[in-house]
This record gives C-alpha cells, sequence and structure tokens, in this order.
C-alpha cells in the first residue's frame, strides 16, 4: 500500500492532473489529493467529479449533464427524476451512456427499479449477440446490488456468467459500470472471464480497472497488468488506496 502511496504522490507532485473520469471518481475517496488538486482543476464536471465546488451551466450537452449527475450522486446530492428519467431515453442504446444514466434513474424511481425488479424476477435469459448489451443487463448494472439479493442463488449464477461478456465492453470505456454489482454476483463465475482480459486488446486504463475488479474479488490480477501503463498502474493504486482509506 505504501508503495501505491508513493506513486500517486510522485505523480502529483509532477504536476499530474486526472484525464479521465475513473480517475477522477476513484480521487474523489481520497481526501488529501483532492485538496492537491484543488486549484489545477478549472472544468466544472471536472471539479463536480472531485467533488469540489463548481457552477451549472444551463446551456450544458446532454453528455456533460449526465457527468455532472454522476459526480452530485456520488455526493450524496439529490437529483431530479424526471430529469434521470430524460437522460436514460437519451442515451438508450449507447451502453457508455445508457448504463450510467439508467443507474441514476434508477436511484431516484422507485417505479424504474421496480420494472427491473420484475423482469430480472423472470428467470430465462435471452440471446445477447457478443459485444451487444441488452436491457436486461442494463437492468443488473443499474440496481443489481438491491434487486439479485432478493433471487435465487442458482438465478443470480446464471445472471453473472451471462453479464460476464460485458466485462470487456466496461474496462474499454473505464465505466466502472460492475464496480456497484460486485459484491452481488456470483464471485466464483466471475473470475474467468476477468482472468480472460488478460489476453484481450484494452485502452490503456482499461488493464488497471479489471485489476481492481480482480483484487476485490480476491483474485491474483497480476496477468491483467502485464502490458500495462502508467494510467493502468494509477488506476489500481486509486483503488487500493480508496478501499483502504488512505
Amino acid at each position: 500500500m505504501s508503495e501505491a502511496k508513493a506513486r500517486v504522490e510522485a505523480w502529483i507532485s509532477k504536476g499530474g492532473i486526472p484525464q479521465t473520469d475513473v480517475e477522477r471518481r476513484l480521487i474523489r475517496r481520497l481526501p488529501w489529493l483532492v485538496d492537491a488538486l484543488d486549484k489545477h482543476i478549472i472544468g466544472d464536471a471536472e471539479r463536480a467529479l472531485l467533488g469540489l465546488d463548481h457552477t451549472v451551466s444551463p446551456s450544458l450537452v446532454p453528455a456533460e449533464r449526465l457527468r455532472l449527475a454522476i459526480a452530485h450522486y456520488e455526493g450524496d446530492q439529490e437529483l431530479d427524476k424526471a430529469a434521470m428519467a430524460e437522460l436514460e431515453a437519451a442515451f438508450e442504446g449507447d451502453p457508455s451512456l445508457w448504463i450510467p444514466a439508467a443507474r441514476l434513474h434508477a436511484s431516484v424511481n422507485l417505479g424504474r427499479e421496480a420494472a427491473a425488479r420484475m423482469t430480472l424476477s423472470d428467470q430465462s435469459l435471452p440471446y445477447v449477440f457478443p459485444g451487444d448489451v441488452h436491457p436486461m443487463m442494463v437492468d443488473v448494472l443499474a440496481c443489481g446490488e438491491r434487486v439479485l439479493p432478493a433471487l435465487h442463488v442458482d438465478w443470480v449464477r446464471k445472471l453473472t456468467v451471462w453479464m460476464s461478456t460485458v466485462l470487456i465492453l466496461d474496462c474499454t470505456a473505464l465505466g466502472m459500470w460492475f464496480w456497484p454489482v460486485l459484491s452481488v454476483l456470483d464471485a466464483n463465475k466471475l473470475k474467468r472471464p476477468l482472468v480472460n482480459l488478460a489476453s484481450q486488446p484494452l485502452p490503456s486504463g482499461g488493464r488497471g480497472l479489471a485489476a481492481g475488479y480482480a483484487a476485490r474479488l480476491g483474485l491474483d490480477g497480476t496477468a491483467l497488468m502485464e502490458g500495462s501503463t502508467e494510467l493502468d498502474q494509477r488506476i489500481l493504486d486509486l483503488i487500493f488506496l480508496g478501499d483502504a482509506g488512505a
């Protein structure tokens, strides 16, 4: 853990600035690091994701509204139900935006959560073409931690296997989609898909996120970090430090 902190401190001392939202969201859990960045972050969404003071322009495009909404949600600020429903509808079909928008919508709309609960209670799995994301998969990632614990363990196991194909999309988008639901999925059924990511082409940062997932499941993520970049290592370090409250 001391090595992880030393690497992050060295990055900051050299003028390092987070370039991705996954970094900003992970840094938010580390107040000492947020303080160190305060004077160097200008953008409203970037400041919001770090938990810093920011302004909100009424002319924000939907994608920027989503980023701000994620920041407010992670800061336990109240979200508008109608606005979140509008965002989900706007992004349906684009997983990188649809999944986080659905999660925000389900967090403030009991009806949205109830609909997901009903869908996930119907124990039948539709076929999904490789690389596609089914609405039922979005439901798992939107509110799985509240829905899956009430379902039969065998069904959760099957859902986990079915959902594992989305891992590569998550690590490609640096979406952290699985972050809130790892604890309610079947960890044993995620091990092989995670390990298999070691042989998949991933963008910078994707290996660090995958290795962070592996660590949270008690797996050795060493192989996942082969060929990793500085961003991969930083994301993994930030996950370790945040989980440790360092």
